[in-house]
């Protein structure tokens, strides 16, 4: 993958950023960059086939965010999309699990969804 200045600035804001943020908001935020949408889109897609971002879903948008050493996955709540960051013990069983089923795994994301504290 080749890394353009335009991936490199949306990189560089996944990275600054402490919570997952979407295509729209990417653009929103890097305005001032004539950055297309659907060019946003495109780095994303690319970014998560390449493994280097992680994503979740909610009501029809996607959240992206950096895939670091520590896996990690989200608490989202259904009311006020507060999202919460949450440890993986997925990895720790992965390669079991992967063995009793004949299974390459290439990576896995899970997401939680309710409501929290605020919102019960």
């Amino acid at each position: 993958m080749r890394m353009t200045r335009q991936r490199r600035r949306i990189l560089n804001l996944l990275e600054a950023s402490e919570r997952p943020k979407s295509a729209e908001m990417i653009h929103q935020e890097l305005a001032g960059e004539s950055l297309d949408l659907s060019t946003v889109y495109r780095t994303l897609d690319t970014f998560f086939e390449e493994g280097l971002i992680s994503k979740s879903s909610l009501k029809n948008a996607s959240y992206y965010y950096l895939r670091r050493k520590e896996h990690h996955h989200y608490m989202i709540c259904l009311s006020c999309h507060k999202m919460i960051e949450i440890d993986c013990h997925i990895s720790d069983i992965e390669s079991e699990i992967a063995a009793d089923h004949h299974f390459d795994i290439s990576h896995h994301d899970m997401t939680i969804y309710g409501y929290c504290q605020d919102c019960q």
